[in-house]
Parts: C-alpha cells; structure tokens; sequence
C-alpha cells in the first residue's frame, strides 16, 4: 500500500467545503467533470457519474466513515460485478484554520505500491480545483 496526502488552504468554511464535496452540482466543476451521488452514510455506496458517454458510472465504491463538515472516506473500486475490488481509499479532512479559512486534505491511500505520478497528479488538481471553484465564487457578487 502507497500513500499520498495533498493539501491547500481554503477561503472557504467548513460547510461551504462539505457542500462542495457532497454536492453533484458542484463536483462537476471540479472533479474532472464527475457528479457524485451518495446518501453519505457508512456503507452507503458513492459513484462519480460522467455527464455523457458510453460508461455512466466512472468511478464508484463505498461510504466508509462521515463527520460532516469535518471527514468523509470512502473507497473506489476497479472493475464491475465479481470482478471490482477495492482500488484506493480517499479521506477528505477539512479543519478549520481561521474564520473563513479551512486547510483542505486529500489523502489517498493507493493499493498498488508503485508510483503512478499520473494518478497522484489528478488527484492534486481535483483539490486545487476544489479551491479555485470555492475562492472564484466568493468573490463572485451575489455570491
């Protein structure tokens, strides 16, 4: 098992940063274009859905531990049916630094051992888009 953790500073409250995560509407604008969908209780399943094309469901697996706007882990599975097996676990963990500034981290625990820099990669920009969707909107008006 290999482990990568990335983490950012966030102009953002906890619950903005819960909703953020938890919300389909705002996974899509930056989570490689992925809506989640889970009821986000343990155990509970939680799938990554494309907006269009030949596999719906592009990433799914498990809700295994929730504290709402504190922590949320889950697993991804590879493969479908009989073949899926448990791929990584994500742990989100959102501490609050100041008012209106929460530290953000992502940490995924890989089942490969090997590097893969490409997978490593994306998950860094899926936070630093976690980051520039909640700080582009707080400076929207209206917002």
């Amino acid at each position: 098992m290999r482990t990568s953790t990335c983490s950012l500073y966030i102009a953002a409250d906890p619950s903005r940063v819960w909703r953020a995560i938890t919300d389909p509407a705002f996974t899509r604008r930056f989570y490689l274009g992925l809506a989640v969908d889970s009821q986000w209780t343990p155990g509970a399943p939680i799938v990554y859905r494309a907006a269009a094309g030949p596999v719906p469901d592009v990433l799914h697996g498990d809700i295994v531990h929730v504290e709402e706007e504190r922590l949320l882990v889950h697993n991804l599975y590879t493969g479908i049916g009989a073949e899926q097996e448990v791929h990584c676990w994500l742990t989100w963990l959102i501490t609050p630094v100041e008012p209106g500034v929460c530290r953000v981290a992502l940490t995924c625990d890989d089942v490969e051992r090997d590097p893969d820099e490409e997978r490593d990669e994306a998950w860094s920009r899926v936070l630093s888009g976690l980051k520039s969707v909640l700080e582009a909107e707080r400076f929207t008006p209206g917002s």
